[in-house]
């Protein structure tokens, strides 16, 4: 089967799945509650070399592995994967990040890219990709910064984002090909200009745009403040106003420049499931947003929080 072949597929299942699974499509998609959703029972443990691994419903309920080794988003790309084996009919499988190796896609069996292309349309169907956009305060991707600021609010990995921008017919092969040669960790320290951040953290540059959204995010991220003559109010309890080294993360701890005051801030496991982040300028708030903290995923994830 093609890659086009197996797009066609999951494409039309990745849409039955957001209305079966009440899935906002123009917004960041929760994939762990619908495979809650669809009765997929949703373990997180460290696996080593294994991405994640889906077990089909013949002796017993579905299952599904990811593992808590990898970053948010990766893990979130891992969970799509399994719901697309599940809705797709596909049995049992055990994803390896040997998949990931090499030429990517090169080689994978059918049900592979079925599952793999089924990620992308469940995580990034085009009303959430516009709304990323938008959120960015851009129309259209120009760079790789670009696709960078919008995975964030989607939640999805840098590369997979990249790829599903050719599907979605806003860039072309040529220029996925030279976006592709760009590492998440360059754009990364490109955006935070030098700003100490964890090698599994990531920078969300708060524009204008992003008043009033919700930003999900994971403890060691950096929020950088970029809407004009404003600065961060008093931080909510959970962000911290310099690094913290989460877990020996830090990549960066040898710069020695400090953030612009009121215009950096980092999330601590302490802040709340839920909390609000507001910028002033001259007494006059200017900038709101939401923050939503992943939680922990080992376990059953009956039991993360």
């Amino acid at each position: 089967m093609s890659w086009n072949s197996a797009h066609g597929a999951a494409m039309i299942a990745a849409a039955q799945a957001h209305e079966a699974l009440a899935a906002e499509v123009d917004d960041y998609i929760d994939v762990f509650g619908a495979l809650r959703r669809a009765g997929v029972e949703v373990m997180g443990q460290k696996l080593g070399g294994l991405l994640g691994l889906y077990i089909d419903g013949s002796k017993g309920i579905p299952g599904c592995l990811v593992n808590t080794g990898l970053e948010e988003v990766s893990m979130r790309h891992t969970a799509a994967h399994e719901l697309g084996h599940h809705l797709m009919g596909h049995g049992t499988s055990i994803d390896h990040q040997e998949q990931s190796l090499g030429r990517w896609g090169e080689g994978w069996p059918q049900h592979e890219r079925e599952a793999e292309a089924f990620a992308s349309w469940f995580l990034m169907p085009r009303p959430a990709a516009r709304a990323a956009l938008a959120r960015c305060g851009v129309i259209r991707p120009e760079s790789p910064l670009d696709v960078y600021r919008m995975a964030r609010w989607l939640g999805t990995p840098y590369a997979t984002t990249v790829r599903h921008l050719v599907r979605l017919k806003m860039i072309d092969r040529s220029t996925e090909t030279v976006w592709l040669k760009h590492s998440p960790g360059t754009l990364k320290a490109e955006l935070s200009d030098g700003l100490p951040l964890g090698t599994q953290a990531h920078i969300h540059v708060l524009t204008p745009a992003a008043h009033g959204a919700t930003l999900h995010v994971t403890a060691g991220d950096c929020l950088l403040l970029a809407v004009p003559r404003a600065g961060y109010d008093q931080l909510p309890t959970g962000l911290i106003s310099t690094p913290a080294d989460t877990d020996g993360q830090l990549s960066f701890l040898d710069v020695t420049a400090a953030p612009e005051q009121g215009h950096a801030a980092w999330v601590t496991q302490e802040l709340a499931v839920d909390s609000t982040l507001t910028a002033t300028a001259e007494s006059t708030e200017l900038f709101r947003v939401n923050l939503r903290r992943t939680p922990g995923r080992e376990g059953s994830d009956r039991f993360w929080a």
